[in-house]
């Protein structure tokens, strides 16, 4: 007896809509699964697609939109063959190379490639993966796209991949710089190029590589070159910049060339050049900006009227290795946008009063700014290592400046090791007062003054102000906390630390000063506080391991942690009884 089709899966949306449940992008990987899941989500899909044309009509293309890497794609050619394979850690990965050997292929074969070639969307891996994640090691030796563009010969006007909307591929090879430009595609929004090793000819490979791929994919809107080799020799050239400004419709840009030469080595007023050049990128968005060395001798910056800035539509940006002083003045007032949000910047400084004056620089060219991520690094060229207690200055004097900015919402420095300010009860006042909307504050890395009390830290009666206004609060770092100037003589009030509903979720001290006894007081005085804190994590990295066996050991943990495992594990008591 036959059994007529059920009338819904003759809908091809219906269809979709359930071979879609099991597309690997929809795939949240799972420590407890992270690739037997996935791997049965793309084995179900290949399955469906055998049932009927009905399904395999709907099924490949969702099984084929999303690849990893190009493996499963060149071995659907006949000549596709492992070159090297090895197991990683304890033989529970496997990485194989995969190349096309020499000998000819049918045109059935070509045909079919294409076919397939045209349901592929994205190559890229998923950032959720983990390395255990089958096929995660695998790759494509660069020179087999070289042989797969003769064995289907020059056809610009009909790419491999006529539907490729994500690009990202790790460079292994600078033997032909047009390889890459075979799976480049007009509708190509995303390309992500990245460099693992140092290779000796990356300089002029690159420059050629992005001549000759770019113009192919002029609607490019996200670009990213990384060398991820610290002792690189790449310069960012003219050669390199001009086919970027060209992409005229790019909204993120990241340039990333790490290096190991000094600041001195950076300047600032090349830095500038090297942007200007990039001003008809006038939807940029989004600028990565590390350029490691740079190559300023034949640069001619493009033409724009004076003061009108830069990338006018700059929402994130980010710098390293800008050394304060007139030409990092000329930097900002270039990039001058009301639009910019979010700002990482990596500052080294000769003096506070040079710091200070970048600060202001920055207040007055972004005036919305809502986040800030900084890194803090003095110039020792005076050799003045070390320097004592009595001569640091306070932070809130260096980024009073900054506290004009009432829109800031997050607030990251970090310090060099020998920091040359500090934070105490006045400087987290000040923040609390100008900024009210406060979520992320990260100040871990500056030491605290004296206190009366004895000891240094931020007092009680700060972090119950600092609760209060900052309302908005989420995740809370400071260097170290005073409990003993909580008031002992008399019991807590709720005009001194009411009862707030704080959202703040993280809070992370280095240091504490007082006794266990303080604890106690200290630990119900921020649970009124900070209702919703989650001191579950802060406890458990606190308790001594099974390892503390030895008196030495446990006396190390001792006055360490000690004194935080009481306080956390404190506040966590005060919220079960509370709950």
């Amino acid at each position: 007896m036959s059994m007529a089709t059920h009338q819904a899966l003759h809908n091809d949306d219906i269809l979709y809509c359930i071979f879609s449940q099991l597309d690997t992008d929809r795939f949240d990987y799972r420590r407890d699964d992270p690739h037997h899941s996935e791997r049965a989500r793309r084995g179900a899909l290949a399955r469906g697609a055998r049932v009927c044309k009905a399904f395999r009509d709907i099924a490949l293309p969702v099984l084929w939109a999303h690849l990893h890497n190009l493996v499963p794609f060149f071995r659907l050619l006949p000549t596709c063959v492992i070159v090297q394979e090895t197991y990683l850690g304890l033989m529970v990965s496997k990485k194989c190379i995969y190349a096309l050997s020499n000998g000819s292929v049918p045109q059935e074969k070509i045909t079919r490639l294409r076919y397939y070639g045209a349901l592929i969307r994205v190559v890229a891996w998923n950032n959720r993966a983990t390395p255990d994640t089958p096929g995660y090691h695998d790759y494509i030796q660069d020179p087999s796209l070289t042989q797969l563009r003769l064995l289907i010969g020059e056809a610009p006007s009909n790419p491999i991949l006529p539907n490729l909307d994500t690009l990202s591929w790790k460079l292994t090879s600078t033997q032909e710089p047009s390889s890459l430009s075979i799976l480049m595609s007009p509708k190509l929004k995303t390309l992500r190029i990245d460099s693992v090793y140092d290779m000796g000819e990356w300089q002029t490979f690159l420059e050629q590589l992005l001549v000759v791929s770019l113009p192919i994919a002029p609607g490019l809107e996200h670009l990213s070159i990384n060398c991820t080799a610290y002792y690189s020799e790449l310069r960012l050239s003219p050669e390199i910049t001009c086919p970027i400004s060209k992409l005229v419709l790019l909204r993120s840009l990241t340039l990333s060339f790490p290096t190991h030469e000094t600041w001195n080595e950076i300047r600032s007023d090349i830095m500038l050049n090297t942007l200007q050049m990039l001003a008809p990128l006038q939807r940029l968005e989004r600028l990565q900006f590390r350029p490691g060395h740079i190559v300023s001798g034949s640069m001619v910056a493009a033409s724009s009227s004076p003061g009108d800035p830069l990338f006018p539509n700059l929402q994130q940006l980010q710098l390293h290795q800008i050394r304060c002083g007139p030409p990092t003045r000329a930097l900002f007032e270039a990039l001058r946008t009301p639009s910019l949000r979010r700002l990482e910047a990596s500052f080294e400084y000769r003096n506070s009063a040079e710091l200070k004056e970048a600060f202001a620089t920055m207040a007055c060219c972004f005036p919305n700014l809502q986040s800030l991520s900084s890194i803090f690094s003095y110039n020792d060229e005076g050799g003045l290592f070390e320097i004592e207690d009595d001569l640091r200055s306070p932070l809130a004097e260096v980024i009073s400046p900054l506290l004009a900015v009432r829109s800031m919402e997050m607030l990251v420095i970090l310090s060099e090791i020998r920091p040359r300010h500090t934070v105490g009860d006045a400087d987290l006042n000040a923040i609390s007062a100008a900024w009210p909307h406060l979520r992320n504050l990260d100040l871990a890395g500056f030491p605290s003054p004296p206190s009366l009390y004895g000891g240094g830290g931020i007092g009680m009666a700060s972090s119950a102000a600092f609760a209060i206004r900052c309302h908005d609060l989420q995740r809370l770092s400071l260097s170290s906390l005073n409990m003993k100037s909580l008031n002992t003589s008399r019991a807590l009030t709720d005009d001194e630390y009411p009862r707030t509903d704080n959202p703040l979720r993280s809070f992370k001290i280095r240091e504490l000063y007082g006794t266990e006894g303080d604890c106690v007081r200290c630990g119900r005085a921020l649970d009124r506080l900070f209702p919703h804190l989650n001191v579950v994590e802060n406890v458990t990295s606190f308790t001594p391991s099974g390892s503390v066996d030895t008196t030495t050991a446990y006396a190390q943990w001792r006055s360490s942690h000690a004194l935080r495992y009481k306080l956390f594990s404190t506040i966590l008591a005060y919220q079960n009884a509370r709950n």
